[in-house]
């Protein structure tokens, strides 16, 4: 296939939004589904957590990471001190702080690896 006519194809599917349009909603559906599923408790815990704690570490691997990175930055908009854990200006956790790890299996080794060594040095 020519350029100009892959050129001409990719402008085709944007005029035609309706399979962007649906794919949206679909991610809306799927999002309203997983609010329904919340703990809203946990989530009352772990807000008080991060109010309570000196400052917010997030890490996370792969997608993870960066929804985790998305994270830091809103926390950090809302004035907290938020670091992402394997960046080199990132500073060593200390028992005041709070780490939050994020993973979409539960079953990353070195997210939770690190999960452990948090919780050995007092963090929550």
């Amino acid at each position: 296939m020519e350029r100009d006519q892959f050129t001409h194809m990719k402008i085709d599917q944007v005029k035609d939004c309706e399979d962007v349009i649906l794919s949206m909603e679909f991610i809306v559906e799927n999002i309203n589904e997983v609010i329904k599923l919340l703990d809203r408790e946990a989530i009352k815990k772990m807000l008080q957590k991060i109010l309570d704690g000196e400052r917010v570490f997030v890490m996370g691997a792969g997608r993870s990471g960066l929804v985790a990175k998305a994270f830091a930055m809103r926390l950090m908009h809302l004035g907290f001190s938020v670091y992402v854990v394997g960046e080199t200006t990132t500073p060593a956790v200390r028992p005041a702080d709070v780490v939050i790890a994020i993973s979409g299996s539960g079953e990353t080794h070195s997210i939770a690896d690190l999960g452990k060594i948090v919780k050995d040095i007092g963090s929550t």
